[in-house]
């Protein structure tokens, strides 16, 4: 199916296509002539079109086409694999034991599950036609992946997380709110910042993500806004929003180089296998929400994190210091979004990623149950691409933590 999906966008891109270190990259157009069609750019990730919709955003978004080196090594099965039928876990509606499968098909709605212990596969689970090499949107699950690339840039001395936002994005100086917040702030997403339902749907316009485009693209948007108003006392906490334009902006800022090269290196270090994209808005600028990876390198990406906690030798994803605090509970006092508390009252929330409960894990939480969850004390990693009809119910996220919880038990 990733064969079909390249040979697509190949046809629809121009001659010229740019080289990378790492990868090669080739600017994408959707085709034309999609509006008479079932699924369409006004619906295509709505509740009815959503589970099509999220693996083909070629078809509808403007982006960059990335294809990683050749040669890296698939995974081997692990030597005692779980058995979705036999792995039993709570089934949050009732309290009652069932089989691992119903949670992923009543509950999660899972369209894929890869589970990695020790970088072997534990658990492969399908929905009937998903493709684990196929890119998929990640949507709100970029942003921690762009917190991971700002932390390396930190740690190499590229910005510093104690300065407002406008020193490193300086088109952005105008504005005195930003004046006042810190880059640790955007890292953490705590900015506060507040957002009319008018500029949300403008957003969206700007962005490409609906039919009626905008006037510029996001980023003179967010320069045009005059004013950056911010919640008083408790700044929240933000999971989704404008303001991760501004992860990104200041991604592409700290690095001097487009976000897709940035992407290009993390690829090459988790030994990525697959096609990655990026859409764009108009004006062809990466877009907050937009990079689509398959799930065989999502789970790649959770391995890397692990590897980057006991290094090896070998370049990391992220140093040390990020890996270790991911790792480790967050600050209880500070604020969490409802969706993450949803996954219980121990769990904490830092650098976008979300601690569930005791020991050394994080969990990078997206939407319709698209989850990474890393367990550092038992090497297991759980890469989840679902299409539930919510963003983020409460028996999801509960679901979620009864799978995670289940596939580091020992015994079936």
């Amino acid at each position: 199916m990733h064969r079909t999906y390249l040979i697509l966008a190949a046809s629809l891109i121009p001659a010229t296509v740019f080289a990378d270190t790492a990868c090669t990259q080739a600017p994408h157009t959707p085709p034309a002539g999609l509006t008479g069609t079932a699924v369409n750019g006004s619906n295509w990730l709505d509740p009815g079109t959503l589970r099509y919709g999220l693996g083909q955003a070629p078809r509808f978004m403007r982006g960059i086409a990335l294809t990683p080196p050749a040669g890296a090594p698939a995974r081997t099965p692990a030597r005692q694999p779980i058995d979705p039928d036999r792995r039993t876990a709570t089934d949050p509606a009732d309290g009652t034991q069932r089989s691992l499968r119903h949670l992923l098909e009543n509950r999660i709605d899972a369209d894929g599950v890869l589970m990695l212990q020790h970088g072997q596969v534990l658990l492969d689970y399908r929905r009937s036609g998903f493709d684990p090499a196929r890119p998929q949107l990640l949507l709100e699950a970029t942003r921690p992946l762009l917190v991971t690339m700002l932390a390396k840039a930190s740690a190499e001395g590229r910005f510093a997380r104690g300065k407002a936002i406008p020193r490193l994005i300086p088109e952005l100086a105008a504005s005195r709110e930003l004046a006042k917040l810190s880059m640790q702030r955007l890292l953490d997403g705590r900015t506060g910042l507040q957002w009319s339902d008018a500029e949300l749907r403008q957003w969206q316009r700007e962005g490409g993500w609906m039919p009626a485009g905008g006037v510029g693209g996001v980023r003179p948007w967010l320069v045009r806004r005059s004013a950056w108003p911010r919640v008083s006392g408790d700044p929240g906490s933000d999971m989704r929003g404008p303001e991760g334009a501004l992860l990104l902006w200041a991604t592409e800022k700290a690095w001097k180089k487009p976000a897709p090269d940035v992407l290009c290196e993390l690829l090459a270090i988790s030994r990525a296998r697959n096609p990655a994209f990026w859409a764009t808005d108009p004006a062809g600028t990466p877009l907050a929400d937009g990079l689509a990876l398959s799930l065989e390198d999502f789970a790649a990406f959770g391995q890397s994190l692990l590897d980057a906690r006991t290094p090896s030798g070998r370049r990391s994803v992220a140093p040390r210091w990020f890996a270790e605090t991911l790792a480790s509970p967050g600050n209880p006092a500070q604020p969490t979004p409802d969706a993450i508390r949803a996954l219980g009252p121990d769990t904490t929330w830092q650098y976008r990623f979300a601690h569930p409960g005791k020991g050394h894990r994080a969990a990078i939480v997206g939407a319709y149950g698209s989850s990474l969850y890393v367990d550092f004390d038992h090497g297991t990693v759980v890469a989840i691409y679902a299409s539930h009809a919510q963003r983020h119910s409460p028996l999801l996220m509960t679901s979620l933590r009864s799978l995670w919880d289940a596939a580091i038990r020992t015994k079936e």
